[in-house]
């Protein structure tokens, strides 16, 4: 949905300050109804993807999935007061939210259990509309562990320039290419115990 400049104008950052956090933690409910929490971290890579509900599930599209997938590159907070039609409040309102960049689902071959074949994304182009964006961290399900995809190697500027922001100082020249997403299989025993396996 495009903003008008009269409702950018509407939004006003208190002290036009934007505060920056270095650890998101995310609380879920793991496969056995027990409580569990992530750490994120945008300075370390492997600790910093997400994964999101997907809007796409939807009759429109033809292969749809119920989720995407983004790299956390900053965690945010400002206080914000909107001075619009319809203000309820004149104070500040504390407002979270973490800036990303996304993941794109590679359909070929056909991923999931019946092909025997994990799920593989890369990076969205940096040239897109769509490659960054800013994200509501109650948004966020969990943490989602990424597995590089060794066999396609690394590219330099195939999906962006070089970017410290984007990639971190340690390699901020290239990405992997390509990765799959790592998932968790629940094998119920005889006896009643129950062990994970990651795939």
């Amino acid at each position: 949905m495009p903003f008008s400049s009269f409702d950018r104008c509407s939004i006003i950052i208190e002290n036009d300050i934007i505060y920056r956090h270095k650890v998101l933690r995310v609380n879920y409910t793991t496969y056995d109804l027990r409580r569990a929490q992530d750490s994120l971290n945008p300075r370390i890579p492997s600790h910093a993807d997400v994964i999101v509900l997907s809007p796409e599930n939807d009759e429109d599209n033809e292969d749809p999935h119920p989720y995407w997938y983004a790299r956390t590159l900053g965690i945010y907070h400002a206080n914000v007061r909107y001075v619009g039609p319809g203000s309820k409040s004149p104070e500040p309102q504390k407002m979270d939210f973490l800036f990303v960049r996304w993941f794109g689902r590679d359909p070929e071959p056909q991923p999931g259990w019946k092909a025997k074949r994990l799920i593989r994304l890369g990076f969205v182009p940096g040239n897109s509309g769509s490659a960054f964006g800013f994200l509501d961290p109650g948004q966020v399900i969990r943490a989602v562990h990424l597995i590089p995809a060794f066999k396609w190697g690394r590219v330099t500027s195939k999906y962006l320039p070089r970017s410290l922001i984007a990639r971190g100082s340690k390699d901020p020249d290239s990405d992997w290419q390509l990765y799959y997403v790592g998932m968790y299989v629940i094998f119920v025993f005889l006896f009643g115990s129950i062990v994970e396996k990651q795939l």
